[in-house]
């Protein structure tokens, strides 16, 4: 081999990164792991098998590898591993978190659109004051509210759905993390999301639980939730609030109620969007906490059989 700095050949029976005669690093060095018999003379006997690559596991280990090494072996100390039962939390958990986050963007766009819907039948209302209107404007108005105002909220049902159901799994991931029970059972979380005024603490509250459990605090701590869990609460119950208020408006049938309800629907729009944004933020955040993935350092190992 020839060194690129010096252009001087190796002496034969080299071996090593670096140039015996300038010390530059060598190109095109390999590293090569072997096993520690590699030198020893084999014995005569039956073929090993070849070599079937590096081993495989169904999860990435959280810390190195010390969750697959200090898994029970059935046959004692020296058995084999006892295999790992696919689907479970974690990988479910980031499976979740994945389909969630594509869902609640799709919700916030649905949303936005039927927020522009509303801001264009506003216009038209201040318009049809002192003019008579165009009906292929209102048409189309009627049609943008009309379409997302039912695409949006089918959109936010299967959004929240999805976000109960990670919202169980990381419960149950954080609580083995602590080594603590949820003191609210499956039963009472679902009804606590769903059922006013319940649903305006519930949730936050189970999030900034979740949360300090994923972060190794002590137990008996009160949890303090962090921003981006704190930012989601306060846009969730706002968005609570405000569509409450536009129910109860709906009723009436002035006027001036008319425009105050598109006012309303307006805002209620654009605080799903936020809400939307938000808990794309807080489930990538809490799932990061319970489930990190181990990223690629970019170095490549080559094994020689």
């Amino acid at each position: 081999m020839t060194c690129p700095r010096c252009g001087r050949e190796q002496p034969p029976g080299a071996s090593g990164r670096f140039c015996v005669h300038c010390g530059r690093v060598l190109t095109g060095v390999r590293w090569i792991a072997t096993t520690p018999d590699a030198l020893r003379p084999r014995a005569e006997g039956p073929r090993r098998a070849r070599y079937g690559g590096p081993p495989r596991y169904r999860d990435v280990p959280r810390w190195s590898l010390w969750p697959w090494a200090e898994r029970p072996r059935p046959g004692g100390p020296d058995g084999p591993l006892a295999p790992r039962e696919p689907g479970e939390p974690p990988e479910v958990l980031r499976g979740t978190a994945g389909f969630l986050r594509r869902l609640a963007v799709t919700t916030a766009l649905l949303t936005g659109v039927a927020a522009l819907g509303e801001v264009l039948r506003y216009v038209l209302l201040l318009l049809s004051r002192d003019r008579a209107l165009s009906g292929v404007l209102l048409g189309w108005s009627d049609a943008v509210v009309g379409i997302f105002g039912w695409l949006s909220p089918l959109a936010a049902l299967a959004t929240a759905v999805v976000f109960l159901r990670w919202l169980l799994v990381a419960r149950t991931i954080a609580a083995e993390v602590s080594g603590t029970r949820p003191w609210r059972s499956t039963r009472l979380l679902l009804l606590g999301c769903v059922l006013p005024p319940f649903t305006l603490t519930v949730p936050g509250a189970t999030l900034a639980e979740i949360e300090h459990a994923a972060s190794g605090l002590d137990p008996d701590d009160r949890p303090v939730p962090s921003r981006p869990v704190l930012a989601w609460w306060v846009a969730w119950a706002g968005g609570v609030l405000l569509g409450l208020a536009t129910v109860v408006q709906g009723f009436a049938t002035s006027t001036q109620a008319l425009a105050d309800g598109v006012v309303l629907h307006f805002w209620v729009d654009v605080v799903a969007v936020v809400t939307c944004w938000l808990t794309v933020r807080v489930v990538e955040h809490l799932t990061e906490l319970l489930a990190p993935v181990l990223r690629a350092s970019g170095r490549s190992y080559v094994v020689a059989g």
